[in-house]
């Protein structure tokens, strides 16, 4: 299928703006200094420009021929947040914008980040150092856009090229490699030749390159349209991403749903088809992952292993491993990987939902919902008794939580009923 030609005149290319970003540049400007935005965003304003679906992009990186003392003496409210490589923060009308001195890069020695850097007062420079042409565009409405390195074309054509010399470029920085394979997965775009074979040949010094950044780079290229693709073209490049933990099969299918909600949901999806459990976990820490969001994604697999014919007491029995009912009223908003028995079932029908189409989906949906919706307690806190009830007939420490989870457990086997008087007499007859 032949793809589609893009009608785009560089000359009239006048994106709008935010407001804070066009006073910087003015500003800048008005002082006899070169100022640009720079990067991925015009490459996304382009794109927007072609297709009206992509995104505008949502951060503006700023590039200068002043240098950080001369950008600091312009604006009142500035941070000097990476000063050794000429970045300073700027803070207009609430919102923070970064600023970056035009900068030539020295040599690497450790596959991820310059020795050294040097500044210049000539764009051209600043934009020669980059990883990719589609990211070394520059634009200012008083100037008009910058393309020095073919990136234009290669954004029209649909190609991921590297500026200059490919193999210098991934052998320089590795993490480079995941972000050539980023750009596939999320602009369906082909990876040209040359970038290509120079990719598969560095791919090793993925090894350099912190556990972190990985991470990012990865949970970006898995949140993908065209992630399929990817795998089916660069699974030995992803596997040596993964340690060889995960050797993918090219012909198997991975779906991953757009729009997910949460990133620990894209990655729990994406587990959920390539490992066992016992291996998650393992790339999870491998990968660095924050123990609360670790945890919730393990519990979401867990959750995935539950057979949909299962009974209404085996589910209440998950949920109440888990923490029973999503407590909304005591919930902090700002805790994202809080997890509930409730939780973790809806967000895994969810995800199950949008990768299979298991006809025993609805009913379990069902099912869950009505242990939700019934009487029955779901944790400790949601009994009629407690603790101090059973300190008042002589029970105490562990003896007390081992009773109160056998009397939650026979409620949910329908062993007893749910009344205080019903607990008060089993308590006893457990404690002789």
């Amino acid at each position: 299928m032949p793809k589609k030609v893009h009608i785009f005149h560089p000359k009239s290319f006048a994106p709008k703006l935010p407001v804070g970003v066009l006073y910087i540049l003015e500003v800048l400007h008005t002082h006899n200094y070169e100022a640009y935005i720079i990067g991925g965003c015009v490459r996304d304003m382009i794109l927007h420009t072609l297709e009206c679906h992509h995104n505008s992009p949502s951060d503006y990186d700023i590039a200068t021929s002043a240098l950080p003392n001369e950008v600091m003496s312009l604006f009142p409210h500035t941070i000097p947040t990476g000063l050794k490589h000429g970045t300073i923060s700027i803070m207009h009308d609430g919102e923070i914008y970064e600023v970056s001195t035009f900068r030539i890069e020295g040599t690497y020695s450790n596959k991820r980040a310059p020795d050294s850097v040097r500044f210049t007062l000539e764009l051209k420079r600043d934009l020669q150092r980059r990883d990719f042409t589609i990211n070394a565009l520059a634009f200012a409405p008083q100037i008009g856009l910058i393309d020095e390195v073919g990136g234009v074309q290669d954004l029209l054509q649909q190609k991921i090229v590297c500026v200059g010399e490919a193999y210098s470029r991934f052998e320089e920085d590795a993490l480079r490699i995941l972000r050539a394979l980023r750009f596939a997965a999320t602009l369906g775009f082909e990876i040209e030749a040359y970038t290509d074979s120079a990719l598969r040949k560095c791919a090793k010094n993925l090894s350099y390159i912190s556990k972190e950044r990985i991470k990012d780079e990865l949970t970006k290229l898995l949140c993908g349209k065209y992630i399929q693709k990817i795998v089916r073209r660069y699974g030995d490049v992803l596997s040596l991403a993964f340690d060889e933990m995960i050797i993918f099969d090219r012909e198997k299918k991975l779906v991953l749903p757009q729009n997910i909600k949460s990133n620990a949901l894209v990655w729990a999806g994406f587990l959920a088809q390539v490992c066992d459990r016992d291996k998650a976990d393992k790339i999870l820490e491998s990968l660095k992952f924050e123990k609360k969001q670790r945890a919730y994604i393990i519990a979401i697999l867990k959750a995935y292993m539950i057979p949909l014919d299962t009974s209404l007491e085996e589910i209440a029995r998950f949920m109440i491993m888990l923490g029973g009912r999503q407590d909304m009223q005591n919930l902090d908003h700002f805790q994202q990987y809080h997890i509930s028995g409730e939780r973790i079932l809806r967000d895994m029908i969810w995800l199950k939902s949008a990768i299979t189409n298991e006809n025993k989906l609805k009913k379990f949906k069902k099912c869950v919902e009505q242990v939700l919706d019934s009487k029955l307690p779901l944790s400790l806190k949601e009994l009629c008794i407690n603790g101090d009830d059973l300190k008042h007939l002589g029970m105490n420490g562990r003896e007390i939580g081992r009773i109160l989870h056998i009397l939650l457990d026979e409620i949910v086997c329908g062993k007893i009923k749910h009344s205080k008087q019903s607990l008060l007499a089993r308590a006893v007859e457990l404690k002789a």
